[in-house]
């Protein structure tokens, strides 16, 4: 049985999207990706903190671009299965930052990345049309590179951060910066800091036809996945 190649697993992970539910584990080295592969879960992706941490750095971009994909780059080279990676910011505030990201991840063999629309430096939010032009160029780096089903995983931080006190106004923004990133050319939108059912269905309801993701925290769980589905 001949390897997928990338645009066949770009292919397939996007499938996954627009399919149904679905688990994503995140793995920080060739090791947990492997077990993850062997598991029986149908694609991977990184995560930025499990990385760092596992180096001994702090989260936030503080590994630097250079660190991070070598790790991001043997994961995609050793493990069959579609990998999307977590690219924090796109290291760099600009649009050409994240367009040279996501051009590199593509080099490096990845099927799609995360893209925060919160500056690391400040840990604020970026202004939405600056977050938007960001999304925009990462997706149109990936067209230019001959990978368009790269599934760009653009992730809305308004609820993670407590960008405001009001639960209501977070929900706003945030629904507002999704839909803005999904027009902007994103696959998909990642929501972290959404726990309950409840709010997780009205976020996407309201984003819809965006695919939505949410993130498991062990201090937070969240409704199983047939609830979820």
């Amino acid at each position: 049985m001949t390897n997928p190649s990338q645009s066949e697993k770009a292919a397939r992970f996007l499938n996954l999207h627009e399919g149904g539910c679905f688990i994503l584990p995140n793995a920080w080295d060739v090791p947990s990706a492997a077990l993850v592969a062997e598991a029986g879960f149908p694609a991977i992706a990184t995560t930025s903190s499990g990385i760092a941490m596992a180096g001994g750095i702090l989260d936030g971009e503080k590994i630097g671009v250079d660190r991070m994909f070598a790790v991001v780059s043997e994961i995609a080279r050793r493990v069959p299965l579609p990998v999307t990676g977590d690219l924090e910011a796109g290291y760099g505030p600009n649009p050409e930052h994240v367009a040279a990201s996501v051009k590199r991840a593509i080099q490096s063999g990845m099927i799609g990345a995360n893209i925060e629309d919160k500056d690391p430096e400040t840990n604020k939010l970026f202004p939405l049309e600056d977050a938007a032009a960001r999304i925009r160029a990462g997706a149109e780096a990936a067209k230019a590179a001959g990978l368009a089903d790269f599934v760009l995983n653009a992730r809305v931080d308004p609820f993670l951060i407590g960008w405001s006190k009001n639960a209501d106004e977070n929900f706003a923004e945030a629904v507002r910066r999704a839909k803005a990133y999904f027009e902007a050319g994103a696959k998909s939108i990642f929501v972290p800091g959404l726990f309950d059912a409840a709010t997780i269905a009205k976020v996407a309801e309201a984003i819809r036809p965006a695919p939505l993701n949410v993130m498991v925290s062990t201090g937070r769980p969240i409704p199983p996945l047939e609830e979820l589905r």
